[in-house]
């Protein structure tokens, strides 16, 4: 059975970190991205440029496909196996999940706000009205059919260890 769980959340709440904290620790599938934009130094995806990208959406190779801040980003049918499957996605796609499997859990990472906006400028990846854009989106309601918030406010090890927890529950949960 292809289990889904599909995490989102806004930039800089942390789901790169808590993913790589279940990296050996939960037998999962980590599902790669296909992004037209550079990568970061703590991301593993598959960076394509955007003329490629559109020729494998033509081509119907992807599941979902979405747009954020001007770059794209895509994840491939052929990604996803019998078992759990971890995708980190936008929020905007989690329908396009549900819509394909039966059995998808959404996550939705979140901080408080004035922690998301101190992560943000310490980035350095925005400027001020770009952070402001993320910010006002941050509290938007999230349309998923099953979905878990996640408060990663604590330490690091503290929400990484909540983190696997969790994941361990529902992986064994005969029903999803």
């Amino acid at each position: 059975m292809k289990q889904i769980i599909l995490i989102v959340g806004a930039s800089g709440v942390g789901k790169d970190t808590l993913l790589r904290s279940i990296q050996n620790k939960v037998e999962v599938n980590f599902v790669k991205r296909y992004i037209t934009r550079k990568p970061d130094s703590n991301e593993e995806n598959y960076y394509i440029d955007t003329e490629a990208f559109q020729r494998l959406q033509k081509d119907g190779f992807f599941i979902s496909t979405w747009e954020a801040h001007t770059n794209k980003y895509g994840i491939a049918k052929n990604q996803i196996i019998e078992g759990l499957n971890i995708i980190s996605i936008s929020r905007g796609a989690i329908k396009d999940f549900e819509e394909k499997f039966e059995n998808v859990i959404t996550i939705e990472i979140t901080i408080p706000k004035d922690v998301l906006y101190k992560r943000l400028k310490n980035r350095a990846r925005e400027n001020e009205e770009e952070i402001q854009k993320r910010l006002a989106r941050v509290y938007e309601k999230i349309e998923a059919t099953n979905i878990i918030q996640f408060d990663n406010s604590n330490s690091i090890e503290l929400s990484c260890a909540n983190f696997i927890t969790l994941l361990k529950r529902i992986k064994n949960e005969t029903v999803f």
